[in-house]
């Protein structure tokens, strides 16, 4: 009888330990799922002659945070929208991901134009969707 309760014993300690690995796997991996989601930034691109006009959203980690954009040519058909954010220090604000729109104007050709972006220097992933409207 004795044996058996220490088998069955064994038999609980070993599955604690595989379920509980498993859950810290697999928890970790939804996390990081999760966390890429908001790491993606969907821009629309209204395009004129020599003209971008971007705009958007972005994820901010708070609901007290505002967001800028800056643009930077780095090369001749690459551009970088730098996203800067702001607390304000007098409201009190939950810790919980939140979308703040943005715009901004680049000044390049038509065609050809890449976007990266980074998000307090942690890099983003910008998806750019060229708008088109039709002219009167």
């Amino acid at each position: 009888m004795s044996d058996m309760v220490r088998r069955l014993a064994w038999f609980l300690v070993a599955s604690s330990l595989i379920a509980y690995s498993v859950f810290l796997i697999a928890g970790g991996l939804i996390r990081a799922q999760a966390s890429d989601a908001s790491r993606i930034v969907m821009v629309r691109d209204y395009s004129e002659p020599g003209v971008h006009h971007l705009s958007g959203m972005a994820m901010v980690p708070k609901t007290c945070t505002d967001l800028f954009v800056a643009t930077e040519q780095i090369s001749p058909t690459r551009f970088a929208l730098h996203f800067t954010t702001w607390e304000h220090p007098s409201i009190d604000c939950a810790t919980e991901d939140t979308p703040r729109a943005f715009e901004a104007i680049v000044f390049a050709g038509s065609v050809g134009v890449q976007f990266v972006g980074d998000l307090e220097g942690d890099p983003l992933t910008v998806v750019v969707v060229p708008v088109y409207q039709k002219k009167n």
